[in-house]
């Protein structure tokens, strides 16, 4: 059953991961036996993923796009939902303001920084924290970016520091709306600007978010390399810098970690967390300083466990998760997109119980990512098909709360 909360039931996209990679094999005369072979993995499991029946963890996912010579996101290429889709209002807005901004522009007075700082800050706190970041911070994205180009024409230092600020956030809610194309440009700008204020925190930021965007889109390599420019350009000034200084270097040290650990040295990667970024979550205090990466050692345990995750080894993504008190990260990002990976962890051991209850987890903390994570919607439609009688009744609720196909 599903609800009727959009004005009709809208059935879910063609193309779901197991028919694209269906497609994507048989456009290869690839069998499944091949591919299976090729990935490390039984013909079984291929069957029931292109069935629509067991969902991929993401590295088995780009190991599978690897072998059929593709990206990744070829084989998670759904609709994004009605109210996101290109030429919808938030989506369509966006678009027009970040590449249009110039026509946008009318001769009307900017706001001051100190005000576009202080609604820059507000959106932040509710793409971070509010059960409805992605609804409201959609909402207001288009004003902001087109309220930071009108302040930064008249070539203020302190306007490119808030204008940098304006497309750090950009780009996270980009990536996480599944419009890696935007959260490229936003970064781009973001890093842009950051160079103009000659702030080398606020560049070590931008590092940061470009080797994110970079990251997002299969580019470890670049992503690697990105993080590494940002560490030995910054290093040199932080010395016995403060709080934020000691944060930015833990962030960009956990990128490198694991982009370094995508490009297939994961003892590298796992060598940078237990010692670089453990150093330096020791110097971070309990302080409520804001910075980009929530750098922390809940975060740092958090990197921990997606090491494990991107390396196909969900027993240890289980085992680690099990000293992870997400509470303690002020982030609703980190929070739930630790909690993805432990539901598709379970998936992977066939722990459905604990698949439902972190699934559950995530619906409490913010309902919404089960309208922006395919992967994640994929998860309750397969789990739909195998739930045992004593829990069917809550998941296929589950599914019907958030208009998912089964």
């Amino acid at each position: 059953m599903l609800s009727r909360r959009q004005g009709g039931v809208r059935a879910m996209h063609d193309a779901n991961t197991g028919d694209a990679i269906r497609r994507e094999r048989d456009r290869r005369g690839m069998s499944t036996t091949a591919l299976a072979t090729r990935v490390g993995c039984t013909v079984r499991y291929i069957e029931l993923v292109e069935n629509g029946q067991r969902t991929p963890s993401l590295p088995m996912l780009r190991e599978i796009a690897k072998v059929l010579g593709v990206r990744t996101a070829i084989l998670v290429g759904e609709s994004p939902r009605e109210t996101h889709e290109p030429g919808r209002p938030q989506i369509s807005d966006i678009e027009r303001a970040l590449f249009t901004y110039r026509t946008l522009i009318k001769d009307v007075e900017p706001p001051t920084v100190d005000q576009l700082a202080e609604r820059i800050n507000a959106a932040r706190a509710i793409y971070f924290g509010s059960p409805h970041r992605y609804t409201e911070t959609l909402r207001l994205l288009p004003a902001l970016i087109t309220d930071t180009e009108r302040l930064v024409r008249d070539g203020q230092r302190a306007a490119f520091r808030v204008a940098a600020d304006s497309y750090f956030l950009a780009r996270s809610v980009l990536k996480r709306v599944g419009r890696i194309d935007l959260s490229h440009l936003a970064a781009d700008r973001g890093m842009r600007y950051a160079e103009e204020t000659a702030d080398p925190l606020m560049v070590a930021w931008s590092h940061w978010g470009l080797g994110q965007a970079l990251l997002s889109d299969d580019m470890p390599q670049l992503s690697y390399e990105t993080a590494l420019r940002g560490i030995e350009e910054f290093e040199p000034v932080v010395g016995d810098g403060d709080q934020r200084h000691i944060r930015a270097l833990g962030g960009l040290t956990q990128l490198a970690a694991i982009s370094v650990a995508r490009t297939g040295d994961r003892e590298r990667g796992k060598e940078l967390l237990r010692t670089d970024a453990r150093r330096l979550a020791e110097r971070v205090d309990g302080s409520d300083v804001y910075d980009v990466a929530f750098f922390s050692h809940t975060n740092v345990a958090i990197h921990v466990c997606s090491l494990e995750y991107d390396a196909r080894k969900a027993e240890n993504v289980l085992r680690f998760a099990e000293d992870v008190d997400i509470r303690k990260t002020p982030s609703l990002e980190r929070r739930t997109t630790h909690l993805c990976q432990i539901v598709r962890a379970c998936e992977d051991t066939g722990d459905d119980a604990g698949c439902l209850l972190h699934l559950m987890r995530i619906e409490r903390e913010c309902p919404e990512e089960f309208d922006h994570r395919k992967l994640l919607r994929e998860v309750v439609q397969s789990l739909v098909r195998r739930a045992k009688p004593s829990w069917a009744a809550e998941v296929r609720q589950l599914a019907e709360r958030h208009a998912i196909l089964c």
